[in-house]
């Protein structure tokens, strides 16, 4: 998103619901600009136009522009420092032993909501189930195989920064996908241990693996 239209968000946000002229003085720019850029938020579903404000003066009434419920995901925020304190407090008061047990029962509970899994599906079956599972949920997730190897890789860390300070986030994961796949695994990348990538080797039956072929 361009820094004009963040500044009409952060506007609205502050000021509440405004008139194109009181928008264009804010971002200092001309009436005809201002519009463009309240056109591209309208068209996002990030600015809603409200009822009409009267002008003093006599003439058309002008809308008034207020920001969308949606938008606010475009504001400043601070997931990553809540977070990181919820995890603190929570090591501070159970333990450590008990926060990675909290985290990976809610790797499992994430897992349980996904669509239930064919019994005896096959390895390709699982791994397709858990991709689409983990891309709904942000993650840049495909498998691959390769020298006779399946693997699992994903591409982003969608709470990089909290895993960074606390690495026993990745047990959630963890938890998480092998809930996904059902099936043994190993983890062989991390991008909270600076790889490129998370990737988890996933270790079919024999049986699976003939099925396959």
């Amino acid at each position: 998103m361009s820094h004009i239209r963040r500044v009409v968000l952060e506007t609205l946000s502050a000021r509440g619901p405004l008139p194109i002229d009181a928008i264009a003085h804010v971002i200092r720019h001309s009436t005809m600009a201002t519009r463009y850029h309240l056109a591209l938020l309208l068209d996002e579903g990030l600015v809603v136009s409200k009822d009409v404000a009267r002008r003093a003066s006599a003439g058309r009434p002008q809308m008034l522009y207020a920001l969308a419920d949606c938008a606010h995901e475009h504001l400043p925020k601070q997931y990553n420092g809540l977070a990181a304190r919820l995890l603190d407090e929570i090591g501070d008061s159970l333990g450590a032993k008990e926060r990675r047990a909290l985290l990976r029962r809610a790797g499992r509970r994430l897992a349980a909501a996904a669509p239930a899994l064919r019994r005896g599906a096959r390895v390709h079956a699982r791994l397709d189930r858990a991709v689409d599972f983990l891309v709904k949920h942000d993650y840049m997730a495909r498998w691959e195989k390769t020298d006779g190897e399946f693997a699992l890789c994903v591409c982003n860390c969608p709470y990089r920064q909290v895993a960074l300070a606390h690495r026993e986030v990745c047990d959630m994961d963890l938890a998480l996908i092998g809930g996904l796949l059902d099936l043994p695994m190993q983890q062989t990348g991390c991008i909270a241990h600076q790889d490129s990538h998370c990737r988890f080797v996933v270790k079919p039956t024999r049986a699976m693996k003939n099925n396959y072929r």
